[in-house]
This record gives structure tokens, C-alpha cells and sequence, in this order.
């Protein structure tokens, strides 16, 4: 089975207690916070999917280096995420 994976730049912002809020500038309201680089990493991949999966035209991704942050400690790094496995998840998915 193929998979579409997807990847555009994220910003990644320090807070106390080393957690971080995420967000996409080219995917809107994709906004998340993860505890850790680690944790943070994995809920933007998880964000990024969860706003694409079900999107027939995707937003442009921009170049990471024309992406301008605050000078607070933020940076900008690539998320990618799997489409194919986030619309399997949801399929079954019930409220």
C-alpha cells in the first residue's frame, strides 16, 4: 500500500517546564503543545495529520528558511506525517 506522507515547516516556541507550543504557518488552526522535544515532535505529527487526512488540496509548504520567528528561544523544523495511516485511524472513528 502506498502511503502519502506530508511534511511543512512547524515553529516550535519554549515555555517553562520544557514544554512547547507548535504551530504550522501554512496549515491553519494546526496548533499543538507537547511536553519535550520528544513528546512535542510527535503532537505536531499527530496535529499536522489530523488537520490534512481528509483535505483533496493540500496548503503550499513554505521554505523553513524564509519562516521568521520571535527571538524567544523559537525555531522552526520539519514535521512529517502520514496521511494514509491518520485516515485509517478516523475511519472507525465515533463520537
Amino acid at each position: 500500500m502506498n502511503h502519502k506522507i506530508v511534511t511543512y515547516p512547524a515553529i516550535f516556541k519554549p515555555l517553562e517546564n520544557d514544554v512547547y507550543v507548535i504551530s504550522f504557518p501554512d496549515v491553519k488552526g494546526a496548533i499543538t503543545e507537547g511536553q519535550g522535544l520528544k513528546d512535542a515532535m510527535k503532537m505536531a505529527a499527530d496535529t499536522l495529520a489530523s488537520r490534512l487526512y481528509n483535505k483533496e488540496k493540500l496548503p503550499k509548504s513554505s521554505n523553513p528558511k524564509d519562516i521568521k520567528t520571535a527571538d524567544d528561544g523559537s525555531f522552526v523544523a520539519s514535521v512529517s506525517a502520514d496521511l494514509t495511516e491518520a485516515y485509517r485511524d478516523r475511519i472507525d472513528y465515533q463520537i
